[in-house]
């Protein structure tokens, strides 16, 4: 069973000795992974709790220096918000530098203010992820050459090529996540709004697919009940997490 925290790289009480702190008794403590998330700026409804966010990746980066063993995860990066060729490129270079650690979360984005900040569309997001995300696994495995509607490239060399690749996280709730994740993810990572009931119909009908929901720690039993394969919670201090390692391992 796969058993992630969330690491406290948000909110107005973020700090690199907070993070820091989680990170190292996760490292001690048994838990599987790490995970930072990620808004880039925000409007009014999303100053709480993310008017303050470290970046994620290169949260993990710094992470990965100092820790050893536990994976390194974005629960989650806003596809749409990058170009897919620098994403492909961070989370490749932190794949290698990591050993292998990074699992990638992605999700499309709901802070339609921080896509209009950005000077991003917010309407088809959904669709140009997904092209974003077969662009960066084509990267990784060393194609030369991509035709898609948005991104199109050939002659192209890039490196590192990550081995393994990371394993690609799909967050979201609804059929297009599902879609998405059965078609070009590793494991599905439905965010704190999906419920046991709909992780239990999902696994009924895809059963060999993986499911590490985002949840409440009063929630994880229900989940696992449903069949996840594991969860990532948010824990307040290390002796909370000593307690949830100790329930669950």
């Amino acid at each position: 069973m796969h058993l992630g925290v969330i690491l406290p790289n948000f909110g107005s009480d973020s700090s690199p000795d907070s993070i820091r702190r989680v990170a190292v008794a996760a490292e001690e403590l048994g838990f599987d992974s790490v995970w930072a998330t990620e808004h880039i700026i925000v409007g009014p409804e999303g100053v709480d709790p993310y008017g303050r966010v470290y970046d994620p990746l290169v949260t993990l980066g710094w992470i990965a220096g100092w820790t050893e063993r536990v994976a390194l995860g974005t629960s989650i990066v806003l596809v749409p918000l990058h170009h897919p060729i620098n994403l492909a490129k961070e989370a490749a270079t932190l794949q290698e530098l990591s050993g292998g650690r990074l699992r990638l979360g992605v999700g499309m984005g709901w802070h339609e203010d921080e896509f209009r900040i950005m000077g991003v569309p917010f309407r088809g997001r959904g669709r140009r992820a997904s092209e974003a995300l077969r662009l960066m696994k084509a990267l990784w495995r060393g194609e030369s050459s991509f035709r898609g509607e948005q991104w199109s490239f050939e002659d192209a060399t890039f490196a590192p090529l990550p081995r393994p690749e990371p394993e690609l996280w799909i967050g979201g709730s609804s059929a297009p996540a599902l879609r998405r994740a059965l078609e070009l993810g590793d494991v599905w990572h439905p965010s704190r709004r999906s419920d046991a009931d709909h992780v239990r119909r999902v696994k009924e009908e895809h059963p060999t697919m993986r499911v590490v929901p985002r949840t409440r720690p009063e929630l994880v039993d229900a989940f696992l009940d449903a069949g996840a394969e594991g969860v990532v919670v948010t824990l307040g201090d290390r002796a909370a997490m000593q307690e949830f390692v100790r329930r669950y391992r």
